[in-house]
């Protein structure tokens, strides 16, 4: 199931939610408001190299996974 973020104009709430579908009708969890507002959604780009500043992007196996805190996918073990 895609999240999405919403804005309720009724409570002026910010919100994320667990949809079933793209097109799911949601409602304000604050408030109760079925007028929510889709806001655009970000995204990231996974590479298959990893982050340049990564010491292991090489050598790495799982490197693009985003696992460690560098985001490699080698899960902190260089």
């Amino acid at each position: 199931m895609p999240i999405f973020r919403y804005h309720c104009p009724k409570c002026d709430e910010t919100v994320e939610l667990l949809v079933p579908r793209f097109d799911s009708e949601a409602e304000c969890p604050k408030c109760g408001s079925p007028e929510l507002e889709k806001l655009p959604s970000v995204f990231a780009a996974v590479t298959q190299t990893g982050p340049t500043g990564c010491p292991s992007r090489r050598d790495c196996p799982s490197a693009g996974s985003h696992q460690c805190g560098c985001g490699c996918g080698c899960h902190g073990g260089h």
